[in-house]
Order: C-alpha cells, then sequence, then structure tokens
C-alpha cells in the first residue's frame, strides 16, 4: 500500500515537473474518479495558461498512518504534507511571474481502492486538521 501511495505522489510530481506540456491523462494509472477528474481538470487549466512549476524539491510528504479494510481493497492513508513548490508563468528572457509561492502544510486522508486491474489508485484527498504555513510533518 505504501508503495502505492509513493507512486501516486511521483506521478504527480512528474505531471507538474513537465508543465505546461503534461499529459492529463497520465494520472490514470493511479488516480481515479472524482480525485483524477479534479486533478486532470486543474493539469489542463494550467497547460492552457503555461504555467510552469519551480522547486518541486521542496515538496515532500509522510505516511504516518494507513489502515486496509478486512477485504483488502480499500484502504485509508494519512499523510502529512509539506509544499514548498512553486507556480510560475514562466516570462521568455525574463524573470518568472509568481502565481502562488505560499508555503503549506497539513494532513490528508486518502483515500486508495484496489482497483478490478490490480491496481491501487487514489480516490479522494480530503484535508484533515488544520493547515499551516510552517511544516507539520515530523521526519520520514
Amino acid at each position: 500500500m505504501r508503495e502505492a501511495l509513493v507512486r501516486v505522489f511521483d506521478d504527480f510530481s512528474a505531471c507538474l515537473t513537465a508543465l505546461p506540456f503534461c499529459d492529463p491523462t497520465s494520472l490514470e494509472a493511479t488516480r481515479a474518479g472524482e480525485l483524477l477528474e479534479r486533478n486532470a481538470a486543474r493539469i489542463q487549466e494550467w497547460n492552457t495558461a503555461g504555467y510552469a512549476v519551480r522547486d518541486r524539491d521542496q515538496f515532500r510528504f509522510v505516511i504516518e498512518e494507513v489502515e486496509v479494510t478486512s477485504s483488502g481493497t480499500a484502504a485509508i492513508a494519512v499523510v502529512c504534507i509539506a509544499d514548498g513548490s512553486k507556480l510560475v508563468l514562466p516570462v521568455e528572457g525574463g524573470q518568472d511571474v509568481t502565481i502562488d509561492d505560499q508555503f503549506v502544510s497539513g494532513r490528508e486522508a486518502w483515500e486508495m481502492r484496489l482497483d478490478p486491474d490490480g491496481v491501487w489508485r487514489a480516490y479522494g484527498a480530503p484535508g484533515i486538521g488544520e493547515t499551516s504555513g510552517t511544516d507539520l510533518c515530523g521526519a520520514a
């Protein structure tokens, strides 16, 4: 399960670093349902706007808890995220225009399901608890 969560985050990070040329359908490998729809729409919006992501190395996550159902086909994982990456509009021959550079940290409850093809995918990730401008996550 933890490996599946790592793939969820790695796939999204790869998409963000490919902006403004990320193929939103690439997210189908690790996301589904409403979460996929929402994320694909956001990526398409950012592609269209010409945005890029900088400092993605300032993003980290800590999987704090995983609870798999007795059926073994669903799980909820509490993940703490600390995101210092920046959304920018690159300017040819000039300095990027910053769209969003706010550091944010908080926890999310990732809903994972084992799909019929044998792949764990994320279906939802509602926030839980507070968010902060300081890093709330402990060591990985």
